[in-house]
């Protein structure tokens, strides 16, 4: 039995967790062994990300006070949070991978990305997204695309109007 100041210790700390995560994706943690979790917890550390079994009841405390109560829905039985602090979406692609060679041992069961969440299904289709940077890469291709042909339509204009400029002086020049 946890103290009434560990329990407050442990909320505290939680609700850093959560208060700085830019995706918390909510699994269920009933059926996965210690083999299986310790090797999940090692590749989602090896890209930045934490791996947390929560309890419920401090879980929901400590979403409350973040401000992010459409998660307290979904802290129901054996729960555990992987919490990603850089991009929102990379550990979906870990638990993507993870549910291929491990089929039903963690359900999602929501997730929290950029403010928006999302059911466990939908969260799993985030692992399908490009990343940022790659998405950024695209936009700026996408606006540059009509930079570029305008510049390319820009210089013909020019080229046309110097070579006409150019085959008036020669024609002036011949006629002297």
């Amino acid at each position: 039995m946890s103290t009434r100041a560990e329990r407050t210790a442990d909320i505290e700390e939680l609700e850093g967790v959560f208060r700085d995560a830019s995706g918390i994706f909510i699994a269920d943690n009933n059926k996965i062994n210690v083999e299986k979790v310790t090797k999940l917890r090692a590749d989602l550390r090896k890209g930045g990300m934490q791996f947390i079994v929560v309890k419920n009841t401090i879980a929901k405390i400590a979403a409350k006070r973040v401000g992010k109560d459409d998660l307290i829905q979904h802290f129901k039985g054996p729960t555990a949070v992987a919490v990603s602090h850089g991009e929102g979406p990379a550990p979906a692609k870990i638990i993507r991978d993870f549910q291929k060679d491990n089929k039903d041992m963690l359900g999602l069961k929501a997730a929290y990305v950029d403010g928006t969440v999302f059911n466990g299904e939908d969260a799993l289709k985030l692992a399908d997204l490009p990343s940022r940077e790659v998405l950024l890469s695209q936009l700026l291709g996408c606006l540059q695309a009509p930079m570029g042909k305008f510049a390319g339509v820009l210089n013909g204009i020019l080229s046309k109007f110097v070579g006409t400029l150019n085959a008036l002086k020669d024609q002036k020049g011949a006629q002297q």
